[in-house]
């Protein structure tokens, strides 16, 4: 298992990139914002963004998931009430 801590944006929130040494396909999670920051942390493993996983809804966590979609196709997953 892969496992990479970021901290990311002005108010430095947490991100995390899952990673299957395996398969290469990988979850990344709260991606709040500097996108670029994270598509080179997951280029460095050669791993293939499968979701985006939301903890909740607030920006600082939920601020990159359109770059991030948009940059890999992955698909977001958050609970349907936040």
């Amino acid at each position: 298992m892969i496992i990479k801590s970021l901290t990311l944006g002005p108010i430095q929130a947490n991100c995390f990139i899952l990673g299957c040494e395996e398969t290469l396909q990988s979850a990344v999670i709260d991606p709040g914002d500097e996108v670029d920051k994270i598509l080179m942390s997951l280029a460095e493993s050669n791993l293939k963004l499968i979701y985006i996983i939301n903890t909740h809804g607030h920006f600082d966590h939920v601020g990159g998931n359109k770059r991030l979609k948009d940059a890999t196709e992955a698909q977001v997953l958050i609970h349907p009430l936040d």
